[in-house]
């Protein structure tokens, strides 16, 4: 249940005003959910997935050599990889580096594309309102089964937005091509450097986060368009004078 306190407030519908009444209410029965989708992040480094990848080869793909541990592998990553879940968005971008960031792109173990420009950000339908927007994506219904991929700057006048479903398995990995590293972050923090070779899986979370609705998923997805981001606001169109 999130309460209006800041500047913007789109994820935020209830205003703080007669707070206990508001509480009382949804205590009582009296509520909508929406099921927002998250994203689970796994950092993987070139050399860790090297060393995964010939051990797994070693003992047949199932068991990691000299440590007698069944592993689930899946493009090279292991569940004990160091893991993010976000809300909103992670970020690809080439950080301080004066060259373009090159990261390749896969999905579902294919290779896609390669990314040539400032960076790629991967966003939920929730974070389609955040960094995506503004980078010229689409909006999408938080209810909408759906993963974001959304180019920064590109150096390709044809490289648009593209949505693909929720149960993509999508992987970047710096390109060996890169001339420098890139920079990751996770909704805005744990940044961190990600060197050549090095490669993150994402996918969507099993574990979505229920907020819970002021109205309906509807009605208050429409008010946060139009209230905060100002959603297709211009002067109304005059009518035609019969007289001129």
């Amino acid at each position: 249940m999130a309460f209006h306190l800041g500047s913007l407030g789109f994820l935020t519908p209830f205003e703080f005003v007669d707070v206990e009444t508001k509480i009382d209410s949804v205590l009582s029965g009296h509520a909508n959910l929406t099921l927002r989708s998250r994203l689970k992040c796994v950092i993987r480094s070139k050399e860790a997935a090297s060393h995964v990848l010939k051990s797994a080869d070693a003992a047949g793909g199932a068991t990691v050599a000299g440590s007698g541990d069944t592993v689930a592998m899946r493009n090279g990553f292991r569940n004990e990889d160091a893991t993010h879940v976000v809300l909103n968005d992670v970020v690809i971008d080439r950080g301080p580096s004066p060259y373009l960031v090159h990261i390749d792109l896969f999905a579902d173990g294919q290779l896609v594309t390669s990314v040539q420009g400032d960076g790629l950000i991967i966003s939920t339908p929730t974070g389609s309102t955040a960094y995506a927007v503004a980078a010229g994506a689409s909006i999408i219904h938080p209810g909408v089964p759906a993963i974001m991929i959304t180019p920064i700057c590109p150096h390709s006048l044809s490289f648009r937005p593209i949505v693909v479903p929720a149960g993509c398995d999508l992987r970047v990995m710096v390109s060996e091509n890169a001339r420098d590293s890139a920079w990751v972050s996770f909704d805005g923090r744990n940044r961190q450097q990600l060197s050549i070779g090095d490669s993150l899986r994402i996918t969507t979370s099993v574990y979505p986060l229920p907020s819970i609705c002021a109205a309906d998923q509807m009605q208050d997805w429409f008010n946060g368009l139009a209230g905060c981001l100002h959603w297709n606001v211009r002067k109304p169109q005059k009518k035609l004078d019969p007289d001129l």
